[in-house]
This record gives C-alpha cells, structure tokens and sequence, in this order.
C-alpha cells in the first residue's frame, strides 16, 4: 500500500497557491474543508492569508487521502493539548503522522508512518530587527553560525532562515511549540545535529533534520524523530490549478546512530 513507503522515507508534498485566486481556490478545495476549518478560513482579515489558509489545509488533506487511499472528505482531525493537530482516532483510519506549514507564496506538509515530524517554510525576506530576533531565539552556539554565514547580507538572511525553519520544524515536531526553551536548543545547518538539555545523547541522535531553500525567495526544513527508520526524504510538487503531482527532490537521511 501507499502508506507503506512512509515506514521509511519521509514524504514532504509542497504547492504554490499564489497563481491561483481565492475565488478558483474555494471552487476547487472548498468542499474537502469541514465546518470549523471553514470557520477559521472566514477569520482572516486578508484575502491572501484566506488563499493560503484553503491551499495549505486542502493539500493536507489531498496528501494525507493519497496514501491512506480515502476521499480527503472522510478525514477527521483532532487537536492534542498543545495544539497540534493529528489523525482522530475515531476516523476510521489507521495511524499516520503529519505536520502542515505555510507561508507567503508556499504551503508544504510533511508526512511519515509512525514518527512525530514537523515542518516549517518561510519567506526569505529582509528583517529590520533581525539582530534582536536572533538573540531572542538562536543560541550562541546558532549566533556563532549566523556571525560566521554573514559574508554578505543576502548570506546573512539566508543563514538566519536556515537557522529559524530548522528550529521552527523542530519545536512543532515535538509539540512544545514556542513554549520550548528555544536558547537552550542548538541544530547547526553544517552538522544537522541536535543540542537540547531536556534529551539524553541517544534521544538527539534519533534526530534527523533537512534543510533547504527550494528557491531563493523561500527556505524549508523538517525534523523527524525516527533514528534509523526514515532513510530519505523526498520532495514532491502539487499543482493546485490541475491537480497534478511531480517529485523534484530527493535524499537520503542519516544519523550519527547508523
């Protein structure tokens, strides 16, 4: 079955909503939302955070569907304490682990079998205050990457989103969310290794992360707590306006276990 290659690989599915008006986005997707996701829809101020909230929460449920070979209507989701969302139990359909990100111009959903797993994608863009975000959130062992990335300013910001999305895909796949001791916690793009005080040196290590930027307007990363179970992760683009699906990427994945 489909759902089977996500015993060992990591499958992350990716579309670009912007070329698509809100208005062929509801045409097209609104029938897979439920009641409360349309709800939530509605509280957007702004058209185009509506377009994104549509296209992220309809490619999750078109990407989750594909492998568990449902209609993405019977899907049913419930929330854990933290706020994050996973498969009900009382959907009818078996276990599978996901983790939904979006961001100006891309949505992307990363999928595995049985591993907690997070995602985040970002807008490469300047920052007035990056300086003190980064001190904010970046430990010193991370300060100390972002001072040794800056040759340029274009390879300062894109160190400083490599750093956020590692983090941010990090701290959702966990649960904690910005509750995190997001200082205390070190992934460093050059080794992809895990620095975090409330884990034990075999825990890090289960620890696989990947990072990217699938265009220079746009950085990605997971993180996966699998070990040596996920072997790769691969990339696959979903075209929002003829529902076509194409791999782009692919990788293979280590840790220091292996």
């Amino acid at each position: 079955m489909l759902r089977e290659a996500l015993r060992t690989e990591l499958h992350v599915w990716v579309s670009h909503p912007e070329p698509l008006p809100l208005a062929l986005l509801l045409e097209r997707y609104d029938s897979l939302l439920n009641d409360e996701e349309r709800e939530r829809c509605h509280r957007f101020h702004f058209e185009h955070d509506r377009q994104h909230f549509v296209a992220a929460h309809a490619l999750s449920r078109l990407a989750i569907a594909h492998y568990l070979q449902c209609a993405p209507q019977e899907l049913a989701f419930a929330r854990h304490a933290n706020g994050k969302p996973y498969l009900a139990a009382g959907s009818g359909q078996p276990p599978l682990r996901f983790n939904l990100s979006h961001t100006r111009g891309m949505v992307a959903c990363v999928m595995t079998q049985e591993h907690d797993c997070g995602i985040d994608v970002e807008r490469v863009r300047e920052m007035t205050h990056l300086d003190g975000v980064a001190e904010t959130v970046f430990s010193e062992r991370e300060l100390d990457y972002l001072k040794r990335q800056s040759i340029d300013a274009s390879s300062r910001l894109n160190a400083f989103f490599r750093l956020w999305t590692l983090k941010e895909a990090y701290i959702k796949a966990t649960g904690l969310g910005m509750s995190a001791p997001l200082r205390q916690i070190s992934i460093i793009p050059a080794e992809m290794l895990l620095e975090d005080p409330g884990l034990s040196a075999h825990q890090k290590m289960n620890w696989l992360f990947d990072a990217w930027q699938p265009s220079p307007g746009h950085a990605i990363a997971t993180a996966c707590n699998a070990g040596t179970a996920i072997g790769s992760i691969h990339y696959f683009e979903f075209n929002l306006a003829d529902g076509s699906l194409a791999p782009f990427r692919t990788r293979q994945l280590t840790t220091s276990l292996a």
